[in-house]
């Protein structure tokens, strides 16, 4: 895992410190923010290092896949099981078991999770034998399971189950002082997966990666990346026209002058709407002179004429 800032730092404190206890652990955040990776870090950390790391995503398969991938199936069970097959928990026996995007678990599912973790055992599909089994429960969701319970789409004694122990992983956009560390770690990954010489990004490049605001998070930027590898000349460097972005109105990181104009524009936008175009007015309760409103006003490209309707709407 990759990350300097302060958010990330208490991040990692917190992972160290859940690899020393076989507590349940659930990952919250959004998607894309590393929680797979988390979940991994916890296992090889742990005294279960040595045992299977198992990973399931509960929103990718119907219910009656999810149920036999899960808890197992003997022979016959349902159409199409032609031999007895163990389910993850009994396959991760000793080790870990990753439960991707929990929130997405069928309803009808969840007492049997529950069972599992109340008793550590597991009843196959089709067959009335428990099986004692032994694996450490991690749990990753993007939802906020406590309004999921609210809702009744989630167990409330599940949710206390499963959340004895709960972290959550901060989006992208607002670390932004992590992206430079994990452009390096992800373009020398992507090289030595392609068998070539890891690139150099340019500061432009840098800066344009920056102040993009990553609504898909790490997983997003891995995709710039390795779009940009593409596109960028073989040994030559990436630069700014190798990163591909989506329009993105709000960036993360913005120079003071446009973080200023946008904030004043917001500001004046509001005192002619109140009084209705009158920069007299503006200017008293900016406690501004009119110079200098309208000095501001022309900077910024604003016509205090546009908002005289907002005096006539009133008098309507």
């Amino acid at each position: 895992m990759v990350g300097r800032s302060q958010a990330m730092q208490s991040v990692f404190d917190v992972l160290g410190k859940a690899c020393t206890s076989d507590a349940t652990i659930m990952l919250e955040g959004e998607t894309g923010t590393g929680k797979e990776v988390s979940a991994e870090a916890i296992h090889r950390g742990s005294r279960r290092r040595d045992k299977p790391f198992l990973v399931v995503d509960c929103g990718a398969m119907p219910p009656n896949l999810l149920e036999s991938e899960l808890f197992g199936h003997e022979r016959g069970a349902f159409t199409g099981a032609v031999a007895s097959r163990p389910g993850v928990f009994e396959t991760a026996h000793g080790g870990t078991v990753f439960l991707d995007e929990l929130g997405e678990m069928p309803l009808a599912l969840q007492p049997k999770l529950l069972r599992v973790l109340e008793t550590g055992q597991v009843t196959r599909l089709g067959s009335t034998e428990t099986r004692q089994i032994n694996f450490r429960l991690v749990a990753a969701t993007n939802r906020r399971l406590d309004d999921e319970v609210q809702a009744g789409r989630f167990r409330e004694d599940l949710f206390y189950r499963v959340r004895v122990f709960n972290l959550n992983i901060p989006p992208l956009r607002d670390r932004p002082e992590d992206v430079a560390p994990l452009v390096s770690h992800h373009l020398a990954q992507l090289a030595a997966r392609d068998r070539r010489p890891t690139p150099v990004i340019s500061q432009r490049a840098l800066e344009k990666l920056l102040r993009h605001r990553w609504p898909g998070n790490v997983r997003e930027l891995v995709n710039v990346l390795e779009r940009a590898m593409v596109l960028a000349p073989t040994g030559g460097p990436i630069d700014e026209v190798h990163i591909l972005l989506p329009e993105d109105a709000t960036p993360m990181l913005q120079s003071y002058r446009d973080a200023r104009d946008r904030f004043e524009a917001q500001y004046y936008a509001q005192l002619l709407r109140t009084a209705a175009g009158n920069v007299s007015l503006v200017a008293k309760l900016a406690k501004r002179t009119r110079t200098q409103v309208y000095e501001s006003l022309r900077r910024l490209d604003i016509d205090p004429s546009q908002f005289r309707v907002f005096g006539e709407l009133n008098r309507a």
